[in-house]
């Protein structure tokens, strides 16, 4: 018995007890009608493999920077304390924002619009965190290969970055 045909254990017109798939009541002899189960297919989301690719790819680019980090930087140093900070905090918030996309796709029917303009604002978003990730990833290596004395390069990045987190706060 499932909860959705809990209506018809018993006869609506005496009250009587009805045993499941009965026709007639046994009571007062009126037909009973049964509610046919319907049963329903829940298609999967067209944005769930995306969702997923572009989680694949953050993860990808994020383990990159790490390890750009460390071998830039000594552990002790303070840029290297800020980078990882940063990347930590970008980590955080780019779960909590896949953490949404996924409920999101959940209850994605494929006919609600509203649904899926806020996935696909939320594609976007994490495709930022992407595009970050990957201008660190760019600035670190040019200060790996150039080993120059000049951070304002990365230090205007780091600020980029810092505006991005403070953006997606807001959502």
């Amino acid at each position: 018995m499932s909860i959705q045909d809990n209506h018809n254990h018993f006869c609506i017109y005496c009250g009587a007890k009805l045993i499941p798939n009965q026709h007639f009541c046994s009571q007062c002899g009126k037909e009973i009608s049964h509610d046919e189960e319907v049963e329903t297919v829940q298609r999967p989301s067209e944005y769930g493999p995306e969702v997923e690719k572009i989680a694949n790819e953050y993860n990808v680019k994020q383990a990159r920077a790490k390890e750009l980090v460390e071998k830039l930087f000594d552990p002790s140093h303070m840029s290297y304390q800020k980078f990882t900070a940063a990347i930590e905090k970008s980590n955080g918030l780019f779960d909590n924002q896949l953490i949404v996309a996924r409920k999101m796709i959940e209850l994605d029917d494929g006919n609600n619009p509203v649904v899926k303009r806020e996935l696909e604002n939320k594609i976007k978003t994490l495709n930022s965190f992407i595009d970050k990730m990957e201008d660190l990833i760019n600035e670190l290596v040019i200060q790996l290969s150039s080993n120059k004395d000049d951070d304002a390069d990365i230090n205007n990045l780091f600020s980029e970055m810092d505006d991005l987190i403070d953006s997606v706060k807001d959502y």
